[in-house]
Order: structure tokens, then C-alpha cells, then sequence
């Protein structure tokens, strides 16, 4: 399928400029989408609607604090160097004012993950009507996309472009006009929306020379394909990275959170987004997991060996692979395989397609295998959509009912961070005391981190300082902190 056009196009006038022929095609695309995506995409519009209710969560609280300071819409890139700092996402967030309410906040990433629906069922429109349909449920109901095509950080985006990454390469290879340059924009703001598509890239990098190499042989051709596939890419990009560098010999460069790598948790990281998305049982464990995902991937390239076959044993196989070579540090968080399960949640979707466009047994098997994802994605999304990422705008209310309050945790940055963005709006200020002034400073509230059904009725702090349970909140999923309120007894 990869045609010899990758060089025959790069002559400098095909991807000079993005044609409005192309962007026509891209509207025919997704007018001849079958009326089931359409409802589905429908269907995935209302569930992150449903997802983005509550509370924000300290990590998206995070993000309006890093924008605080800033006095002009420039400093996002250059002047938070933050690992937190999505610069999309923090882009859309500045414009949009601190004071915007939660649902107008996530908004940005309920657009990218309803978009990325659509993007799934175009990027199968190849492998026919019932491989998009089965693509774009998938990436409806499937929880880790619903979660976070409903919060307010940058991880939709990376979902999204990642989609249209392959999209367009594809037609790249196929030397279609225009194509070039909308594979750069798609690196360029998947790049802004969350620094992961570092990863989504190297993907694409890694396929663009492996077709290559496949159809001449040549290592110095494929490098050189490469090269002409992707340097408008670069070119884009690279006013960001010197953005980024300039940050940090300035500013420095911080990550919020840092555990150095194991096994055990690349394990619990990859291991537990493959469950998650596709609605598996907590009882199926996280090294089964990976290596069943694994081995369908490269079984399923024996079999098809086609052009796709060879991007899902890169992306789902080899770029875990590549990570745990790496050692790299913080992969206990399943968000970080996000492109990898992106690549992994299309495979399962050309998987179902083959077997609905079969006849007998794996028709019958397909059907059965789908409606289990979708059974057990719903089972995910009820608690997702109960609990949500935590309530803790309630308890600071209670908590400065009564004018200004002080309190203690045990945990600071978290807690105090999460207490000062909802005591704002009350009027009235929260002070966290720390645990060497516990004592001489007496809070009136005590807030406790972990599992509200393990926390304990009362605290004892010593210094006849006691605290009664008041109330508690419970976060389910992949983000969010649980609380537990207790109340000095005076």
C-alpha cells in the first residue's frame, strides 16, 4: 500500500499549503459516516457531559494555579516549565478566566474526545462500515476515553491527534496533496496538548521507516523517507522546543511527582489502562493483561500482514518495550501509556471488524466479544459517573461556615492546594497549619488523605487535641484524591 510517492511528492509544492480541496475531502469523509457512528458519537457527547459534573481535581486546580502569576498569554510556554503545564489546555484556561465554572473549564477536552470518536471511525473507513462502527463505540464507552475526554487537562488531545497522526501519514504515504502539511499541525498541537505525543511521534517515526525499509530494502532510503515525511514537523515544532529550553535555563524544569521505575510498576501502569479499557475485571491481573494484549497484537500481525498490522506491534509492543528499556520513572500512572492504548483500542476495533465481516463462528464470536467490552466499560462508567474525581467543595464549606478556619492533613501540597481554590469563592480564608504547629496552633478541622473506609472515627494529635469524623468523599477511578473531614472536639 506504501506507494513510491513518499519521495515523489516531497518536491517542496504539495505540502507548500493545506489546499481547501483537502479540507472538502475531510467534510465528505465525515458526511458519509454511517448513521450508527453519528448516533454513537452522540452517545459519547452525552457521556462526557455526564463525566465532566463535580468538582475539579487538584491536578486540574493545579493548572489554573501555575496560570495565576502569568501576565500574558506568551509565559505559558516559555515561563512554566511544569509537567502540568498542558500548554492547550492552559492556553484555553487562561483565556477562559479563572472563575469560568467546571463544566465550561473541561469543555476543551469534551470537544477533543467527542472529535476523537469521529477520528476513530475515519481512520477505519478503509477496513469498512461495521470496522467503523465497532471503532467508534469503542471509543465512546471505553472509560479511560470518557475520563479524560472530560477533565480538564491534555490527555483528550493526545488521543485525538494521535488518531489523526495515522490518518494522515497514511494518506502521506499515499501522496496525497496536503497531507504533509496536516501531519505537521496534527504533531504540532497533539506536541501542545500534552508532551506525550512525544511518544505518539516516535510511533509514527518508527512505522514511516519500517514501511520504508520493507518496500526498498535500504536503510540510508528509509532514513531518507523519514526525513521528507517529517520535517515540516519539526520544522513546526521547533519554535516550542526553544521555548521550552529557554523556560528552562531560565525557570529551570519541575515535575510534580517523581518514583523511580520498576517492573511492578510498569506493570500496574500498562497493565491497568488495557484493563480499563476494555472494561476487565479487577481479578484479571495486570501481567495477564499485557501479555494477552500483547500476543493477540503480534499473533493478529502474522495473520493480517498488512500495512496496519506492523503499527500496532510498534505501538502496543514495542513502545511499552522501548519505556521499560528506558527505565523510565512515574509508569505506576496508566495515563502514560495513553498512546499505546489509543493504538490498541483501533486494533481491537479492525479485530472486530474482520470477525463481523466473516461469516459464521467469528461473526458470532465478534458480536459477543463487543457487547462484553461494552458491558463491562458501562460496569466502569457507573461508579465513574457516581463518584466522579471527589467532592471537596462541600467540605470546605463546611469547614469556613463560620468565618475563616485553620486546619491540618496529612498531606500537604495536595489538600492545601484543593482547600485554597474552593475557600476563595466562600469569602473566607482556610489556613493549613503544619504538624510542628499542630499543638500551639489548634485547628479547628483535621482533612485525611486515603480510603474513607479505613480512616478511623477519631484523630488523636497528642497535646489533648481530638477530632470526630464528620463527613468523607470518595473518588472513583483514575483521578481524584478521597477525603476524610474530622472536627476538633473543643
Amino acid at each position: 500500500m506504501v506507494a513510491s510517492s513518499v519521495s515523489d511528492t516531497a518536491n517542496g509544492t504539495a505540502d507548500a499549503q493545506l489546499p481547501l480541496s483537502f479540507l472538502g475531502t475531510v467534510k465528505q469523509r465525515i458526511a458519509e459516516l454511517p448513521l450508527a457512528v453519528l448516533v454513537v458519537t452522540a452517545l459519547a457527547l452525552a457521556l462526557r457531559l455526564l463525566g465532566a459534573r463535580g468538582d475539579l481535581w487538584v491536578d486540574e486546580i493545579w493548572s489554573l494555579v501555575l496560570l495565576k502569576p502569568l501576565t500574558s498569554i506568551d509565559q505559558i510556554f516559555w515561563r512554566i516549565n511544569h509537567d502540568n503545564n498542558h500548554f492547550l489546555n492552559s492556553v484555553y484556561l487562561y483565556l477562559l478566566g479563572p472563575g469560568a465554572s467546571p463544566l465550561a473549564q473541561r469543555s476543551l477536552s469534551i470537544v477533543l474526545g467527542v472529535a476523537t470518536v469521529l477520528a476513530a471511525a475515519v481512520a477505519m473507513a478503509p477496513r469498512g462500515r461495521w470496522t467503523m462502527v465497532a471503532a467508534s463505540l469503542l471509543f465512546s464507552v471505553s472509560y479511560p476515553m470518557v475520563h479524560y475526554g472530560s477533565e480538564a487537562r491534555g490527555y483528550a488531545g493526545s488521543v485525538l491527534f494521535t488518531l489523526l497522526g495515522v490518518i494522515f501519514l497514511e494518506r502521506r504515504l499515499e501522496g496525497r496533496r496536503g497531507a504533509g502539511v496536516a501531519l505537521a499541525a496534527t504533531i504540532l498541537l497533539g506536541t501542545l496538548s500534552h508532551l506525550v505525543m512525544v511518544e505518539a511521534a516516535a510511533v509514527l517515526v518508527a512505522w514511516t521507516a519500517w514501511l520504508s525499509f520493507r518496500r526498498t530494502g535500504s536503510l540510508l532510503r528509509s532514513s531518507l523517507d523519514v526525513i521528507l515525511v517529517f520535517w515540516p514537523a519539526a520544522l513546526v515544532v521547533l519554535p516550542l522546543a526553544l521555548c521550552m529550553i529557554v523556560g528552562d535555563r531560565l525557570f529551570g524544569f519541575t515535575v510534580g511527582g517523581f518514583s523511580p521505575f520498576s517492573l511492578s510498576a510498569f506493570a500496574h501502569g500498562y497493565g491497568g489502562l488495557v484493563r480499563w479499557l476494555f472494561g476487565a475485571s479487577s481479578w484479571v491481573g495486570d501481567w495477564p493483561a499485557i501479555v494477552a494484549a500483547c500476543g493477540l497484537v503480534c499473533v493478529s500481525a502474522c495473520i493480517w500482514r498488512d500495512q496496519r498490522a506492523s503499527l500496532y506491534v510498534i505501538g502496543i509492543v514495542g513502545l511499552p518495550l522501548l519505556m521499560v528499556v528506558a527505565r523510565l520513572p512515574n509508569l505506576e500512572f496508566p495515563r502514560y501509556f495513553i498512546v499505546s492504548g489509543t493504538l490498541l483500542l483501533l486494533w481491537a476495533a479492525e479485530a472486530l471488524g474482520r470477525g463481523f465481516d466473516a461469516d459464521g463462528t467469528r461473526k458470532s464470536l465478534a458480536v459477543i466479544v463487543l457487547a462484553l467490552i461494552v458491558i463491562g466499560s458501562i460496569s466502569s462508567l457507573l461508579p465513574f459517573l457516581q463518584y466522579g474525581r471527589g467532592s471537596y467543595s462541600a467540605m470546605v464549606e463546611t469547614m469556613t461556615a463560620d468565618g475563616d478556619a485553620t486546619y491540618a492533613s496529612n498531606h500537604q501540597f495536595r489538600t492545601a492546594t484543593v482547600v485554597d481554590h474552593f475557600a476563595s469563592p466562600t469569602g473566607h480564608r482556610a489556613s493549613f497549619v503544619a504538624q510542628d504547629q499542630v499543638c500551639a496552633r489548634r485547628p479547628a478541622w483535621f482533612i485525611m488523605e486515603g480510603d474513607p473506609d479505613r480512616q478511623p472515627e477519631q484523630v488523636d494529635e497528642g497535646c489533648n487535641l481530638i477530632y470526630g469524623r464528620t463527613e468523607s468523599s470518595t473518588y472513583w477511578g483514575l483521578s481524584g484524591v478521597n477525603w476524610t473531614l474530622y472536627k476538633r472536639y473543643d
